[in-house]
């Protein structure tokens, strides 16, 4: 975490970049929403009203750099420039190696990114802060999300073990978890059928699950079920990862490193 925290500040000129690029982007959301909503004339979209829909576009980006996670991208680098075989060196697994490499990178995202953010939407958009029920399970579902995207993109890195480069692989799993995590529109715009099928992914969880757990649009009982379903997801596709790892390994050392 400390390395992955330095590292960070070695390179704090994107974190600064997003302090204005931020604000102007939810600005964006605003007046394109308020359009929205006055030329439909109606109070309600998909169940959102419209300080709902600033909230959740707020909580979205917050989520979003919370959950952020390049690991896809470490390890193709680590594969294809020879970096690898220093971390296998290391007295603990690959997984919580870059898993605390993220949590280090993003300490410093929370302070200079999503605090800041945070309070500019509570000043200028009157976004509500929470009931604490709602905010202390948005936290939790919220550190779920950083796990899934982590494994998500832990699992596509590992794709470098069998190709020699994965630009174009990471770039679809971006957009697809951007999209089915409702990163770019409500999953409620979604036609029925389609928000059926995502209820079976586990993209929802990143993003959507969590901006409306702080939003209260659950029951008590539905936000322990959906932190539930949550970690099921994450133990699952830990053991995947594993599984995949031990595959790929043997194609690491039988290569001959």
């Amino acid at each position: 975490m400390r390395v992955g925290f330095k590292e960070a500040i070695a390179y704090r000129f994107h974190f600064y970049a997003n302090l204005i690029t931020s604000p102007l982007q939810l600005l964006i959301y605003y007046f394109l929403w308020k359009a929205i909503f006055s030329y439909s004339g109606q109070d309600i979209i998909s169940g959102f009203t419209f300080s709902a829909m600033i909230g959740y576009y707020a909580i979205n980006m917050i989520v979003g750099f919370f959950t952020w996670s390049d690991v896809d991208s470490w390890i193709e680098g680590a594969i294809r420039e020879g970096h690898l075989m220093n971390n296998l060196l290391k007295p603990f697994k690959i997984i919580y190696l870059y898993f605390f490499h993220v949590l280090g990178v993003n300490s410093l995202s929370i302070i200079l990114e999503i605090i800041p953010l945070f309070l500019f939407a509570v000043i200028a958009f009157d976004v509500k802060i929470s009931s604490l029920f709602y905010l202390i399970s948005f936290v939790i579902s919220m550190i779920l999300a950083l796990l899934l995207n982590f494994l998500i993109s832990y699992l596509v890195g590992m794709t470098a073990f069998w190709f020699n480069r994965i630009n174009g692989i990471r770039r679809v799993k971006r957009t697809v978890v951007v999209f089915l995590s409702g990163g770019m529109i409500p999953l409620t715009f979604f036609p029925e059928i389609f928000q059926k099928v995502f209820s079976y992914l586990p993209f929802q969880y990143i993003r959507f699950i969590p901006i409306n757990v702080y939003l209260g649009k659950y029951e008590y009982a539905k936000v322990f079920a959906l932190i539930g379903i949550q970690i099921l997801w994450i133990l699952g596709l830990y053991l995947f990862a594993e599984l995949i790892w031990n595959k790929a390994f043997k194609k690491f050392a039988g290569a001959g490193a």
